[in-house]
């Protein structure tokens, strides 16, 4: 029997669980809404896509220099301000003026990059080799949750009261992670944060950078390459299945419903990490990806709302199972000396994809439809599964 073992996980991936639960609970009350939102101030879908895509866009710019920081100041201190800076996403929302949700969006974009390159250092640092896809595991439990109780919540909230409510309870929930954090983990940190800002900032920090990434190009240009592809399916499903559930009819209601439960195969990630802790993270990767693209293009061909939810439940059920694989592939191949410099590395080409995956979406929905663009991730997916097969023959 496959089960999490939590007394062999590090007590800072528990307590980051916590942290990120209480962060991104609040936020995805509303998140997964928003191209909805965003949909009665815009009218053109391929627009949608491109805001969307604005904080990936903006973490491509931040993850280098936030994988500095988290190397030089530590990684609690840039957790902390990440989690202080979430406040402004919904309060600019709460506007409801164009503008503003361009600089909620970038607003959620510099958030993203500092508490993710923080945390994924901080995770992985502390965890071992033997059980490292599950610590991984345990470290994405409290997002997870986030993710399946927030759109239900949310979908009944915004039914009943509108938008509003949602965004005051994101920056209200930012604020209470800050607090969380500051109390159970702390801020203490490697050296002064505006010495450590400055270092980020000198031209020699960059070259450091990419001499550290060349040094170790040959073992990490197959598991960046997996994480990108990965990360354009995962952020498809932002735009795309909002849209798609938009044109069969569903309410708000229907689609909280929908959203958390297509959410809840991540909240069994452990069981992902502890298979390939067994059988190896290629197999495993090569598995899911044959798996998922039939149901990403079967998403194509229904309009039936419950069939339709019921294949975004099996494609979210593969699609969650890569990232403790891919995060612990790309870990083993990281010296630790390096590890926040290289996980900025990682957050970029993650970012890169998670850029790419709206755009798409929204362009071929633009041009062709919603249902065309599914059958656009189910090539990804393959692609994916391609790479994998073609460096596994190789290794």
């Amino acid at each position: 029997m496959v089960r999490l073992e939590f007394d062999k996980v590090p007590p800072i991936a528990k307590h980051l669980s916590l942290v990120y639960l209480v962060s991104r609970f609040g936020s995805n009350t509303v998140w997964f809404f928003l191209p909805l939102f965003f949909e009665q101030q815009i009218e053109s879908v391929f627009l949608i896509g491109i805001m969307t895509s604005i904080p990936a866009a903006v973490t491509i710019l931040l993850d280098i220099p936030a994988g500095n920081l988290v190397q030089r100041a530590g990684e609690k201190i840039v957790i902390f301000l990440g989690l202080v800076m979430n406040l402004m996403p919904g309060l600019f929302y709460l506007t409801g003026v164009p503008i503003m949700l361009v600089f909620g969006k970038a607003f959620e974009g510099v958030v993203k990059s500092m508490i993710w390159n923080g945390g994924w250092s901080l995770s992985l640092k502390a965890s071992d080799r033997d059980n490292e896809s599950e610590s991984v595991s345990v470290f994405l439990l409290g997002v997870n949750l986030a993710a399946i109780i927030g759109p239900i919540i949310g979908g009944y909230l915004i039914a009943s009261k509108g938008f509003d409510i949602t965004f005051a309870f994101w920056a209200f929930t930012a604020w209470l992670a800050a607090l969380v954090f500051y109390l159970y983990i702390g801020l203490e940190g490697k050296n002064g944060f505006i010495d450590s800002l400055e270092e980020i900032f000198h031209r020699k920090t960059y070259v450091d950078d990419i001499h550290h990434l060349e040094d170790n190009w040959d073992n990490l240009k197959f598991p960046l390459s997996l994480i990108f592809l990965h990360s354009i399916i995962f952020s498809f499903f932002w735009l795309a299945v909002p849209l798609l559930l938009e044109r069969t009819g569903a309410g708000f209601e229907t689609m909280g419903i929908i959203f958390g439960l297509a959410a809840m195969p991540k909240l069994f990630q452990f069981v992902w990490g502890k298979l390939a802790d067994r059988i190896g993270e290629l197999k495993l990767v090569s598995l899911l990806a044959i798996l998922l693209t039939p149901a990403l293009a079967a998403m194509s061909v229904y309009s039936n709302i419950y069939i339709l939810g019921g294949l975004f439940l099996v494609a979210r059920l593969f699609a969650s199972g890569f990232s403790p694989a891919l995060h612990s592939l790309f870990d083993y191949n990281v010296p630790d000396e390096v590890e926040g410099e290289m996980v900025g590395f990682n957050e970029l080409v993650k970012h890169s994809g998670q850029a790419i995956g709206p755009v798409l979406a929204g362009t071929a929905a633009s041009i062709w439809s919603v249902d065309a663009s599914f059958l656009a991730a189910a090539g990804i997916s393959l692609t994916l599964f391609g790479v994998t097969l073609f460096y596994s023959s190789r290794s």
